[in-house]
């Protein structure tokens, strides 16, 4: 599916595909225009290169279903040509002699061909009527952050983009069971049992068992966090993976001199962990809590985060 499902606020949105458009059109300065709408509104695009494409953000709000979303895509598309079409004049003295050749519709998701079908349409229309400011060939294209992977890595290694997760994460309860049903009987099972015994010395056992269950939650969540970012930021992911085997590296020593008591040991350790990873550019503070709850609980299940 193009794009994820990760939802954007509106401003937020439209404010991040303003960077990447910056960065790509870096060279020479100035073959990027923004178009900003505070005052008096829009005219069908945010913004346009020098080369005569242009581009419109949109961020639907509030769908509970892709039917909702692509009815909400086509009607803003619609709008927006509309606006593209009246405002001729305004555009001309805009743009001076660059022509629109291709207006560019930038989701953060969608997926469902109808809206390119609609995109068919609104093409012709535009065609038809002529206008002074777009080229004979006008066309329209759908597209997402996907096509803005290289400049979301720039702005990521200036942390100017910070990878977040906030919908997509699955139901963590069914997750925390099919992990206990698929590793039943295992190592990894059996190790998180043993530890969770000596971190939880002196509590009851629903306290014990409600820590089994967030130790689990925390890497399988983790790892849907992991994925997603070696998806969206490779180079930010590489960085992650080599905190964690250098922390890992560590611990092993640390395991053996360390004096106080199981409990504090792991709060300490997750803490540390927490603080490494908020200072790796490119990645969300919330992001960074999730990935070292993952390192964690990975370092409890494996052995490295070891107890006497």
């Amino acid at each position: 599916m193009p794009g994820d499902m990760n939802p954007w606020d509106p401003s937020d949105w439209e404010k991040h595909i303003q960077k990447v458009l910056k960065v790509r059109y870096g060279q020479p300065v100035g073959s990027y225009q923004h178009i900003p709408a505070d005052i008096k509104g829009d005219c069908g695009l945010e913004g346009f290169a020098h080369d005569g494409t242009a581009y419109q953000c949109y961020a639907c709000q509030n769908w509970n279903d892709f039917s909702v979303l692509l009815d909400h895509q086509k009607n803003k598309m619609t709008a927006d040509i509309g606006k593209l079409l009246r405002k001729e004049e305004e555009l001309q003295k805009i743009m001076g002699d660059i022509r629109i050749g291709i207006w560019n519709f930038v989701l953060p998701f969608w997926n469902d061909k109808d809206l390119l079908k609609h995109a068919r349409r609104k093409e012709e229309e535009v065609r038809k009527k002529s206008p002074k400011h777009v080229t004979s060939d006008f066309k329209i294209s759908v597209i997402t952050n996907d096509e803005f992977a290289i400049e979301t890595q720039a702005l990521a290694k200036r942390d100017l983009y910070q990878f977040d997760v906030k919908g997509e994460i699955p139901d963590s309860v069914a997750a925390v069971a099919r992990w206990f049903d698929d590793n039943n009987g295992l190592e990894m099972a059996e190790n998180l049992t043993r530890k969770s015994i000596v971190i939880a010395k002196g509590k009851s056992e629903d306290m014990r068992r409600r820590f089994l269950n967030r130790i689990v939650r925390d890497f399988t969540k983790g790892q849907v966090v992991l994925g997603k970012l070696e998806l969206d930021l490779p180079d930010v992911y590489e960085n992650v993976i080599e905190r964690k085997t250098f922390r890992e590296d560590e611990l092993e020593a640390e395991c053996v001199t360390n004096t106080s008591v199981p409990g504090e040991f792991f709060n300490a350790t997750l803490a540390g962990y927490k603080s490494q990873l908020r200072a790796v550019s490119g990645i969300s503070p919330h992001a960074a809590d999730l990935l070292a709850r993952e390192a964690v609980a990975d370092w409890l299940l494996r052995c490295p985060l070891e107890f006497e």
